[in-house]
């Protein structure tokens, strides 16, 4: 046996150990994939030489599971793995070694490969868990002894590892009372003097500080109890959960409830300290980006961490805004606080919104119209735009939309009585005819008697008289008679019957116009060697217009409120071929309130007229019953009235 077999036989033997044994891990070295190629080489070349064989594989959207179940039963290879894997695979391999198969899949999805026996383990890439910090520093003492000035941090602490820091930093021995040593304390004080800061911290503790002759500083149990702390108070403070903490004159305790509630009372107590307290026992992560100063006093029950803070931060200079979790607070003029925000609104349109905004709601807020997602953009203070969103879903409501039916009656009566008898000699001779029944005559035509007719009516008068009688002669041809008897009533409706729809509070508009020309001309005249004139002809337009305009308002118990306005214009006869039409106008104004699906009348727009006019024969036309043969009389009246019915619906 060379030399050579048998190193390849130590080296091969070594290999199989590392994989053996329980917890190895190719990747725990440094670089994993190059050790992992070169041991999974080695085993393909001695104990599982199924590494080489060669498969064709094509898969679409397939789990590693599958995907490695497949590369197995092609090779006879014996693989494991892991069920907690989530991923799928895309692959085509043709004609590839499964070696080189599994070196791509640890490399692609970063897998761990292990060997046991003949068979091989895909699972999870083992990460490794860094070591956890070191746990922060609970108490924190700075002091300057150029200035005299103490600075504390410490919460729930032990009172002998902050005497003992403070004795470290400052030199001045300060030793607490018998059986204060694991007293725990809790405070912040920020550059006092040494003997302020202590007495301060001391008395935020319900403890004192006594000076000894030899400068020694006592801390003593305060038997006194603080006029901010109660009885009741101190025994709600032992109480989990809750807290009572006092800096300068102001106490304030703090309680969560259930959930994420709290129960706040605070008497002139630091903003801040109220803010740390509250976060810390929601466990809550905050930042302050710059200092908050100031004091409140309140009670709140019940209430969540946001909440609080608005109470808080109201009529102050500052705000605050989570960002992933985290609750940023400072001084609302800083940058870092501005907020930008998109309010998009469901129900109504953003057309016009921004006039309905109070002009507080507005202040220190910019806000720009977005139509394209009838939405306002928002920037500025979180908390002012969040005032501003709650009052813009206040009045996103759904708007109704009512239907308005129209029924526009406009009836006229009408009564015309003519009569009369006319005589002449014509022309020329005149044809008889016109109507007879029912009557003589009527508007534009008369009855008309040739002389020949008159005549053959004198023979047959004459020829009942007979002697003694008074007798009618002939008439020369032209002679003509005109006879007109006529009465004529009529009744025109006419009516139109529109659906208008609209929104609440808008206008709905319905308008018809009826258009008559008429003649205008103009002549323009030019001064040269010879007068010119020319002639211009001008054809121009007169409207009518029936117009009805009704704005609608409903109310909370579906009273409907209607705004209507009317206006009807028609056409009058001209008074020459080619001047203007006369017009005439009717319109009222109304403002009703009226119930869902009640129908109500307007109107009653009344015109009278009456026109007479007669000819007739001087003296004889104003003789009793000669007059009817001496003279001719028309009378016409006319009682026009316009009625409107409205009936309003409101949809849902």
């Amino acid at each position: 046996m060379t030399l050579h077999t048998q190193m390849m036989r130590i080296k091969k033997t070594i290999l199989i150990l590392l994989w053996i044994i329980p917890g190895t891990s190719l990747f725990a070295q440094p670089d994993k994939y190059s050790q992992l190629q070169e041991k999974l080489i080695v085993l393909s070349n001695g104990d599982i030489p199924q590494l080489n064989e060669r498969v064709n594989i094509s898969v679409t959207g397939v789990p590693v599971q599958e995907f490695i179940r497949g590369v197995a039963s092609s090779s006879g290879l014996n693989i494991n793995v892991d069920p907690s894997l989530k991923i799928d695979v895309v692959n085509n391999f043709s004609n590839v070694k499964v070696v080189d198969i599994l070196l791509f899949l640890a490399r692609q999805y970063d897998l761990d490969i292990s060997i046991i026996g003949n068979i091989v383990n895909i699972g999870k890439s083992k990460v490794e868990t860094p070591l956890p910090p070191p746990p922060a520093k609970k108490v924190l003492v700075n002091y300057d002894k150029e200035s005299d000035l103490l600075s504390i941090q410490c919460d729930n602490e032990d009172l002998m590892n902050l005497t003992k820091e403070m004795i470290d930093k400052s030199g001045l021995n300060v030793v607490p009372a018998p059986g204060l040593d694991r007293t725990k304390v809790s405070g912040y004080i920020q550059n006092m003097p040494f003997d302020n800061a202590l007495d301060k911290f001391a008395y935020a503790n319900n403890l004192k500080v006594r000076k000894t002759d030899d400068q020694v500083y006592l801390i003593e149990k305060n038997e006194v109890v603080p006029v901010a702390a109660t009885n009741t108070q101190q025994k709600k403070g032992n109480q989990q959960g809750q807290k009572n903490q006092s800096q300068g004159d102001g106490s304030f305790q703090i309680k969560r409830t259930t959930g994420d509630s709290l129960s706040v009372d605070a008497q002139a107590s630091p903003i801040a300290d109220i803010i740390k307290e509250a976060a810390s026992q929601l466990k809550t992560d905050i930042f302050f980006t710059s200092p908050i100063q100031g004091e409140s006093t309140f009670t709140l029950k019940n209430i969540s961490f946001p909440s609080l803070l608005q109470y808080l931060f109201r009529n102050t200079a500052y705000t605050y805004q989570v960002i992933k979790g985290v609750y940023l607070f400072g001084d609302n003029k800083n940058r870092e606080m501005k907020d930008f925000r998109v309010i998009q609104l469901q129900n109504r349109t953003i057309d016009k919104l921004l006039e309905a905004i109070p002009a507080d709601l507005k202040l220190d807020i910019d806000l720009k119209e977005f139509p394209e997602l009838n939405s306002l953009l928002a920037g500025g203070i979180p908390g002012r735009i969040d005032a501003l969103e709650l009052f813009l879903r206040s009045i996103d409501k759904p708007v109704p939309v009512i239907l308005i039916e129209v029924m526009l009656v406009d009836s006229k009566n009408t009564h015309t009585l003519t009569t009369g008898i006319e005589a002449g000699i014509g022309n020329k001779p005149t044809v008889t005819g016109g109507k007879v029944f029912p009557t003589v005559g009527n508007a534009t035509e008369t009855l008309d008697l040739s002389s020949q007719s008159i005549n053959s009516i004198s023979s047959l008068i004459n020829s009942f008289t007979g002697p003694g009688s008074i007798k009618i002669g002939n008439v020369t041809p032209n002679f003509y008679l005109k006879l007109k008897a006529m009465e004529n009533n009529g009744m025109i409706n006419i009516r139109s019957t529109p659906k208008l729809s609209t929104l609440n509070g808008h206008e709905a508009n319905l308008e018809i116009k009826n258009t008559q020309y008429y003649q205008e001309q103009q002549s323009n005249f030019y001064s040269s060697l010879s007068t010119q004139s020319t002639l211009a002809v001008q054809y121009k337009s007169l409207d009518a217009v029936m117009s009805v305009k009704i704005k609608p308002v409903v109310s909370g118990d579906d009273q409907i409120t209607l705004e209507i306005e009317v206006k009807q214009e028609s056409f009058t006869d001209r008074i020459a071929q080619y001047a203007p039409p006369g017009k005439t106008a009717r319109s009222f104004k109304s403002l009703i309130r009226v119930k869902n699906n009640e129908m109500v009348l307007l109107g009653g727009l009344e015109e009278n007229t009456v026109n007479e006019s007669g000819t007739g024969v001087p003296f004889l036309a104003r003789i009793p019953i000669i007059k009817w043969f001496f003279s001719s009389k028309s009378k016409e009246q006319s009682k026009t009235k316009l009625n409107i019915f409205i009936k309003p619906t409101i949809i849902d």
